[in-house]
């Protein structure tokens, strides 16, 4: 707790503050002596749009700030043990950064709204992406498989999804034969002891760490892609990295988080699957046993349309638009 609040309030915005002063003495001499369209800075850390503020002041240059996160909405800023001229100081830094940036880059619509209220600099929503990547043909799992792929922590466990799966598992017999839970990368002993407690221990598949490749192809093969955030508000504006990539993997993909998700719009807009919050219980359940269904009559089909705005090849060509406009704005 001590470092905590030594991290929090000694530290701000973040333990990258020391970057900012040297940086901005080399990258003054650097843009001095050369032809430099524009500065473009990517937090967190956001330390490093308090760079390209100083920049902007002292050389004008055109200034983008992209914010993959929020700065004082993110979901770890109230756990920092900020005192009150601290919180003043956050929220001073982040004012001052996205009123003298000359665009701003944000990555979900719930950042954009917030950051909406807080300037009238222009803002433009660059979501993460996929790459193309050409992959051979996958064999489908022939068990019912539900696979979440990346790391699954205390704080996130569906308990609800969990509950789900046992009254299935109980009510129809042959669901439990067929039912596989794959979890890869880190699991918390926490979700599988939570797991093991509602009778699934036999459907649990621990795949561990996997590279890339692995996870990619355990991503095409898998009947179901789970896709899992903490229930709480803010969280809303996560949308997972994992989320694109479950995209390019065209199966069908069960969401679970709080209300209003941004990701939540991502995945109905994309017919790639359905989300539920953590108080659907019986739409959850209702979902699951019809997928159940088309899994044992026909098998599971994608129906996933309309990705390829989420391409990093497409999200670029945006951020070229962005880049463009502004420098034809600051020639005229």
């Amino acid at each position: 707790k001590p470092m905590l609040y030594i991290r929090g309030n000694f530290f701000i915005p973040d333990a990258r503050k020391f970057w900012v002063k040297p940086s901005i003495k080399f990258l003054t001499q650097y843009l001095n002596k050369n032809e430099v369209d524009a500065i473009i800075t990517t937090g967190p850390p956001h330390s490093l749009h308090l760079i390209g503020l100083k920049l902007k002041e002292d050389l004008s240059f055109p200034w983008i700030a992209d914010f993959r996160d929020p700065w004082t909405t993110i979901g770890y800023h109230d756990k920092l043990k900020l005192n009150k001229r601290s919180e003043r100081k956050h929220k001073k830094l982040e004012q001052q950064v996205l009123n003298g940036a000359d665009h701003i880059i944000t990555t979900s619509p719930t950042t954009t709204a917030d950051f909406e209220k807080l300037t009238n600099v222009p803002i433009t929503c660059i979501t993460n992406g996929f790459d193309r990547e050409h992959f051979p043909e996958v064999e489908l799992d022939t068990e019912f498989s539900l696979s979440h792929i990346g790391s699954l922590l205390a704080d996130r466990n569906p308990k609800m999804l969990w509950q789900v799966l046992q009254e299935l598992k109980k009510e129809i017999p042959q669901f439990g034969k067929d039912l596989k839970i794959k979890l890869a990368g880190r699991v918390s002993n926490a979700v599988v002891k939570t797991i093991e407690d509602f009778g699934l221990k036999s459907n649990i598949q621990l795949l561990g760490y996997l590279s890339h490749k692995e996870a990619l192809i355990a991503q095409r093969s898998t009947q179901v892609l789970l896709l899992i955030e903490i229930n709480a508000k803010d969280t809303q504006a996560i949308i997972p990295g994992k989320v694109f990539e479950y995209l390019a993997a065209k199966r069908p993909i069960l969401g679970i988080g709080p209300e209003d998700s941004d990701f939540f719009e991502i995945v109905t807009n994309t017919n790639a699957g359905k989300c539920f919050t953590y108080l659907e219980k019986t739409p959850l359940k209702e979902h699951i046993l019809d997928l159940y269904k088309k899994f044992k009559e026909r098998g599971l089909a994608s129906n996933t349309s309309k990705i390829s705005q989420y391409s990093r090849k497409s999200l670029t060509e945006k951020l070229a638009f962005v880049i463009n406009d502004l420098l034809d704005e600051k020639s005229q």
